[in-house]
């Protein structure tokens, strides 16, 4: 077993956009959703599921409301259920945030067993909704293809300074 380091981790994960015609182990599967599992959440709601696609009919369906076809062997959905979120006295609420919390978690998850993820917001979330049976109560902010990668992104792209994002006070 190889354990990476969590800041190499950070530092290295890029977004895949292409991936290997290469089935994704079951184990690796598992160990990945369970990071999600284990992803905190506002008031340890959890408003959210997430659907693996793995369906090559269905991936046609979902890629066809895409704004590619990713020609990932897994699509997964992040589903949540905004009515079983925490909501803030002020009205926020908190649902939107708690999927991305456990989607990064997906993320690094699968970077760590040598696949890749790319986060997916260009779709037709009605549409989507259609395909997988979700009901209309509940969002569907981001998909996320999951596979080996077949291409090297190599370093980070360019990022903003720490003194340009850290205040202080």
């Amino acid at each position: 077993m190889i354990i990476l380091d969590f800041f190499e981790v950070i530092k290295n994960r890029r977004s895949i956009r292409k991936y290997q015609d290469k089935n994704v182990e079951k184990e690796k599967l598992q160990k990945i959703l369970e990071a999600a599992r284990l992803a905190p959440s506002a008031m340890n709601r959890q408003p959210y599921q997430l659907y693996v696609v793995s369906n090559k009919e269905i991936l046609s369906r979902i890629n066809s409301v895409c704004n590619q076809d990713w020609k990932a062997p897994i699509m997964i959905a992040m589903v949540a259920a905004p009515k079983e979120a925490w909501i803030r006295d002020d009205r926020e609420e908190f649902w939107k945030a708690d999927a991305a919390i456990a989607m990064n978690q997906v993320s690094l998850a699968a970077f760590a067993e040598g696949l890749g993820t790319c986060w997916i917001a260009a779709f037709k979330e009605n549409e989507i909704k259609e395909i997988l049976g979700v009901d209309s109560a509940s969002r569907i902010p981001f998909l996320s293809p999951l596979g080996y990668p077949a291409e090297n992104k190599g370093t980070i792209t360019n990022r903003k300074t720490i003194d340009s994002l850290v205040r202080y006070v």
